[in-house]
């Protein structure tokens, strides 16, 4: 079931390039109002339908034009000024028609590091997750181009050749026609109980960024699901942090095994729903979730089991978990207070579990192949692989697959430097800086605390000596403030002044902001806003700061 993701709305958006033919002059015409009426009248009239129908506007105009809103807000059922203020917590909507010489140009920290600092056209976007590509700009709607297209293959070779014994893993497809799904029969011929016990047995950790166990994360689910109902699943797709682009590699090359680590982790859960939520401006990876779906329902794979996709529409906050419920639930993209979590109360009150789509890509291979298999590479009490993307000062930028326990060095001589080296900064904006040093440092869950550096979802830039860390904490601290929802005054004043002090090089206002920002702050962006500033003291001192 595709009910929020209409193939040909997500077709027509990959058709559009910005140009004169495309460029919208006007406001409402009965044309766009008839194609809208027609388009939400796919939709059902519920107020978890507003992100969808605001997509819908966004595709039939190019912006949100304000006269469209009014017929959302009629068809949804909701106050037209509270239609607004979820509307407006959407950073990737436009508030006005196109004009002939728009263009957006990438400002994220790879695409400065590939000279998209010079560029003095169009409207800045902090980070358009193409990094493989940098720079960026000016790009059509859809973007410049698929992701495999810029992803390097010796990368890919190297990387697999650190694969002991060749075993698969989720850089190696699954697809098949029809979609075979071994991993899923196996899955299904366990209880819930023992599909549980096999996750455990095999000691996967989450591939988002926090590297929970994923069993305990389920079993919470489940125990919850005595007292609160029957459990939700969320294949979170947003990848929202700059430097990160490999979760729209895997739904773009491999959405099948997706799906199938969607279909086993229901079963595990006990979940008869799914949402699969992806980022508002990866329509290819859109595209490729709703193909995947059709044939897996054609092939009779998904009997008993609603797949939905859901999208977002931009925002570093997105990501947060609690912010990804309040969207599938028509909400303002801002963080929930915690307890409950989502595994005791989520999508409606109800037992929610969000997993990555790394994560659940590694669950066909472990359900055919069983969880001995999967412990055989990796770091102790950290087995499998990770997905890398190499971005910045690499000669090979892209994503590649290696063991947990992987030391920084031997993947930046994977990478190969084009220029000489300051450092990396790893786990975007939240992360922090690793100096040369230190790069005998494994990728590894814990690992990197001693240095004040977080490995996050595996996301490493390469900062020259050319650009400089203090550049590269400058545009960290910059996007930190401008990423903040509003919601928390420790975020939304702080994380602005400490990017100012930083720029002024105020050392002791900066050092008052910090452990306010992190303690006083709702969720993850603002308590992890400081990390970089602190890395990077820790890592360089007086040389940087």
């Amino acid at each position: 079931m595709v009910s929020s993701t209409s193939q040909g709305a997500i077709n027509r958006r990959l058709n559009r390039v910005k140009g004169k033919n495309d460029v919208v002059t006007e406001t409402a015409t009965e044309a766009h109002l008839s194609e809208l009426q027609l388009a939400l009248a796919a939709l059902p009239r519920q107020r978890t339908q507003v992100l969808p129908a605001l997509h819908i506007v966004d595709e039939v105009y190019g912006y949100l034009d304000h006269q469209a809103l009014e017929h959302v807000a009629q068809w949804v059922h909701m106050p037209r000024a509270e239609l607004f203020a979820v509307a407006t917590s959407y950073t990737e909507f436009r508030w006005s028609p196109l004009t002939e010489d728009s263009t957006r140009v990438c400002r994220g920290l790879p695409c400065r590091i590939a000279a998209g600092d010079s560029a003095s056209v169009g409207d800045d976007h902090e980070c358009m997750f193409l990094c493989a590509a940098a720079s960026v700009g000016p790009i059509s709607v859809s973007g410049p181009a698929r992701l495999e297209s810029s992803v390097a293959d010796s990368v890919f070779d190297a990387a697999r050749a650190m694969v002991p014994g060749g075993l698969t893993r989720v850089t190696d497809k699954r697809t098949t026609d029809p979609p075979d799904w071994r991993g899923w029969r196996a899955a299904t011929r366990l209880s819930q109980s023992e599909a549980l016990a096999l996750v455990e047995r095999a000691g996967l950790l989450g591939r988002g960024g926090a590297y929970f166990p994923v069993h305990l994360k389920w079993g919470g689910a489940v125990d919850a699901s005595s007292r609160n109902g029957q459990p939700y699943l969320v294949a979170n797709g947003e990848e929202g942090e700059p430097g990160t682009f490999k979760d729209r590699w895997l739904m773009e090359s491999d959405p099948q095994r997706i799906l199938e680590g969607i279909g086993i982790a229901c079963h595990a859960l006990g979940a008869s729903q799914a949402f699969w939520y992806i980022n508002g401006m990866a329509d290819r990876s859109a595209l490729a979730a709703a193909e995947a779906i059709a044939s897996a329902r054609t092939a009779g794979l998904l009997d008993g089991l609603t797949v939905e996709i859901r999208r977002g529409a931009g925002g570093y906050v997105c990501g947060e978990e609690s912010v990804i419920l309040e969207s599938i639930e028509g909400r303002r993209a801002v963080p929930r207070l915690k307890p409950p979590y989502p595994t005791e109360r989520g999508l409606w009150g109800r037992p929610t579990a969000i997993n990555s789509v790394e994560t659940l890509s590694n669950l066909p291979d472990i359900f055919e192949f069983g969880p001995d298999w999967f412990r055989e590479v990796g770091a102790e009490g950290m087995p499998g692989t990770k997905l890398i993307q190499l971005s910045g000062a690499f000669r090979n930028r892209g994503v590649i697959e290696l063991p947990l326990g992987t030391s920084v060095s031997e993947i930046v001589a994977l990478g190969e430097l084009a220029e000489p080296l300051a450092g990396v900064t790893m786990g975007g904006p939240s992360g922090g800086f690793l100096a040369p040093e230190h790069f005998d440092t494994p990728i590894a869950p814990g690992q990197m605390d001693g240095h004040g550096a977080l490995l996050g979802a595996g996301g490493i830039i390469a900062i020259p000596q050319s650009f400089g860390i203090e550049r590269a904490l400058a545009v960290w601290a910059e996007y930190n403030a401008n990423e903040s929802c509003g919601k928390c005054t420790p975020c939304r004043e702080g994380s602005g002044r400490m990017a100012a002090a930083l720029a002024e090089g105020n050392w002791a206002d900066v050092a008052a902001l910090i452990p306010l920002i992190a303690a006083g702050s709702l969720c993850g962006l603002g308590q992890m806003a400081p990390n970089p500033i602190t890395s990077a003291k820790h890592q360089f001192g007086g040389s940087v700061l």
